[in-house]
């Protein structure tokens, strides 16, 4: 496994414990101390972000907002506390708000940032190529398989899909990469059959097990891909 695709996987997912990860790892001193870092920058993430809310914070801010009204009232003084006491209602409601509520609220707009947002990390023009039987691996922890390999397969691994353990498939396309994402379902987000924007298309193929969304510029007939897709993708039970 050559620098670039050991990193785009190791950026996609820290912890992978993908064999071709672990043995390139293994092998490489200084891929190991690179993976290590990002998954402690992963793991500090993920603890600054879960912020404990005290279960009786509501209860208190109602006080204190009360209080504050009530001496306002009596002493004008107070005034300030009676403000601060708002801010802190409203700074309360904001984080709630940040903390519980998606960026996205459909696979469509979620699907079309996540491509952008790693946009520069791929090539029409990439030589590395992925197996069926290596596609086939990461597919087993959706309880699907490809029957034959589906084009030229240029990068395939696990990614966050909202949070969600989800499949990032890079194929080549006529122009630009097409990419595949294999997503399990989520009630959160809405399904979007078709969406786009001024540069990308994409259209959704709803499964019992997930959704599998595939993204292409306006050279790709994406109704080709989904019927190949639909043809060569089985689930088990």
């Amino acid at each position: 496994m050559d620098e670039l695709q050991f990193r785009r996987s190791i950026y996609a997912d820290p912890k992978s414990q993908d064999e071709e990860i672990l043995a390139a790892q293994q092998n490489d001193p200084a891929k190991k101390q690179f993976a290590k870092e990002l998954a402690q920058l992963d793991d500090k993430i993920a603890s600054a972000l879960n912020v404990p809310v005290p279960e009786d914070l509501s209860n208190k801010l109602i006080l204190r907002q009360t209080l504050a009204s009530h001496q306002m009232h009596k002493r004008k003084k107070r005034i300030h506390l009676a403000l601060a006491a708002s801010v802190a209602v409203i700074a309360g409601l904001l984080i709630n708000f940040v903390q519980f509520s998606s960026a996205y609220s459909n696979l469509g707009d979620h699907a079309l940032a996540h491509v952008y947002h790693e946009q520069g990390y791929f090539s029409n023009n990439d030589k590395e190529r992925v197996s069926l039987t290596s596609l086939n691996e990461k597919m087993a922890d959706f309880n699907g398989s490809f029957s034959e390999q589906v084009g030229e397969l240029l990068f395939a691994d696990f990614c966050r899909f909202d949070g969600m353990r989800s499949l990032h498939l890079v194929f080549q396309g006529k122009t630009s990469p097409v990419t595949v994402f294999v997503v399990p379902k989520n009630e959160e987000l809405a399904f979007s059959s078709k969406f786009n924007d001024t540069q990308l298309f994409g259209e959704s193929l709803k499964f019992d097990n997930a959704n599998v969304i595939v993204i292409g510029d306006k050279n790709e007939q994406l109704s080709t891909w989904q019927s190949t897709l639909n043809n060569t993708l089985s689930w088990s039970i």
